[in-house]
């Protein structure tokens, strides 16, 4: 009995001098768990809500209803700015800005999947797409330069297409050939891009053996 109570004397005497602090010590540690659970939960909340809004703008865009396609983009890139909705939203937004004759909102939604994009794969499909956007606009010299930073593999043949329309466009007939022959030396180019660019190079050749040129 002794041993006991001496036993239950020194717990007295801890708890009155550690007591206090293993509360506090809990008491953090079931902060943490709740406040990670509830980030959780929060996150899992914010992740709902963004889906839903690209849902919908890929609805208005599939509808054709482009103002309300851009103002959803608007909103998820300005409310979820570091989520691939945002930028995918981007995308679709640009072509959807396109269509509705408004190249500057294209471009501008095109740079913001180039700066904010949290995957690295969705930006040179923007780098593509905003050259595109001034070949249209006769910006060549912007368009290689915009091509020029695109070094991703999958790309490879696309780009070239679009140097060769390019140079094509400005008249160099040597490199727009140069161009095309090298997206058509790649063994996997998918029959109606081997269609596309042989049409092409074949036009390049009637334009050099035309009377007028």
């Amino acid at each position: 009995m002794a041993g006991d109570e001496e036993q239950v004397e020194a717990l007295k005497k801890w708890w009155s001098e550690n007591g206090k602090g293993v509360l506090a010590g809990l008491g953090i540690g079931l902060a943490a768990v709740l406040g990670w659970s509830s980030w959780q939960t929060w996150q899992r909340s914010q992740a709902e809500l963004a889906s839903v809004r690209f849902e919908q703008l890929v609805n208005d865009a599939t509808a054709g209803n482009h103002e309300q396609a851009l103002s959803q983009a608007d909103a998820l890139a300005g409310e979820f700015p570091d989520s691939t909705y945002a930028s995918l939203a981007s995308l679709i937004a640009a072509r959807a800005a396109v269509q509705s004759n408004d190249p500057a909102k294209a471009k501008q939604h095109l740079e913001w999947v180039v700066e904010h994009a949290p995957f690295p794969e969705l930006v040179p499909i923007a780098r593509l797409r905003l050259a595109r956007l001034m070949v249209d606009a006769r910006d060549y010299d912007g368009a290689l330069a915009e091509l020029g930073r695109i070094d991703a593999a999958p790309f490879h043949g696309p780009v070239k297409e679009l140097q060769g329309d390019v140079h094509h466009a400005r008249g160099d007939r040597a490199a727009a050939r140069e161009s095309y022959e090298t997206v058509l030396a790649d063994a996997e180019l998918s029959p109606s891009t081997r269609i596309r660019v042989r049409m092409k190079l074949d036009d390049l050749g009637a334009l050099a053996f035309s009377p007028s040129s």
